[in-house]
């Protein structure tokens, strides 16, 4: 077990692209803890399937984008594990529309959560760390947006750049506490936030036309690159950003080669 006396914290660990990684961390041995805002039902059965395969996990309740909340979500987790090893920043919003439509306090949210919890929490976590002196290493899910924007995404786009600019940030100022951070850029994955576009046989058909590997990711596709970023693997490397999007990135513009 490549993450055994491990214990990782998952920001909104309780569906899509977070469970797939909590559960994918405690099968290599990792206590988890699993963060939710709102969702707890969700967080209660992905610990309940890492129990049921004999993992060790918890929830725990915090909305990131507040800071007091963050720093108090690090904490209970310290108190029934002992620490944090990993922390993988995982809770995001999205609200797709044209750039001309989206409002300010849209904007603001998507920023605060994408964003300010990213910092809010690697801050947190990293402080721990320092303190304990053993190292660590931080995650952060980005997106393949960061650096191909899609269409009626702006403020999504523009904070998933955020995250990548704060992956590389981090990962310059601490290596020096042996903290390694790197991201994650996954696209076409199919998650409760995409799920109801891909009921229109059109839009299916159109994303898979786009996709080499012929289908759209699946949550425990990003498992295994999660757990090679936060194992001994993978201790030569941070500020690395990881693409996981069964080839998207790759396609020319016209579409896929004959």
């Amino acid at each position: 077990m490549r993450l055994k006396n491990k214990v990782a914290l998952v920001t909104g660990g309780g569906r899509g692209i977070g469970r797939g990684i909590a559960e994918a961390l405690a099968r290599e041995g990792a206590a988890v803890a699993i963060n939710y805002r709102h969702s707890k039902d969700g967080a209660l059965a992905a610990m309940e399937s890492i129990h049921a395969k004999h993992g060790t996990a918890m929830i725990v309740q915090a909305d990131v984008s507040a800071e007091p909340a963050a720093r108090a979500m690090v904490n209970e987790v310290i108190s029934v594990y002992g620490a944090v090893d990993i922390l993988v920043n995982n809770a995001g919003v999205n609200s797709p529309a044209p750039f001309l439509q989206i409002t300010a306090a849209e904007f603001t949210r998507l920023m605060q959560v994408n964003v300010a919890g990213v910092f809010y929490a690697s801050q947190a976590a990293a402080k721990a760390m320092v303190a304990r002196g053993a190292g660590g290493c931080i995650l952060n899910v980005s997106s393949l947006v960061a650096t191909r924007p899609f269409a009626n995404a702006a403020h999504y786009n523009a904070s998933k750049a955020a995250v990548s600019a704060l992956t590389q940030s981090m990962a310059l100022e601490l290596g020096a506490y042996r903290i390694r951070v790197n991201e994650i850029c996954p696209a076409s994955v199919e998650t409760d936030m995409v799920r109801p576009a891909l009921q229109d046989p059109k839009n299916l058909a159109h994303r898979l036309a786009t996709i080499p590997l012929g289908r759209m990711g699946q949550p425990e596709d990003l498992g295994g690159a999660a757990v090679f970023l936060c194992s001994d693997e993978a201790s030569w490397l941070t500020g690395a950003s990881l693409v996981t999007d069964g080839g998207l990135s790759v396609i020319p513009p016209f579409g896929r080669p004959a």
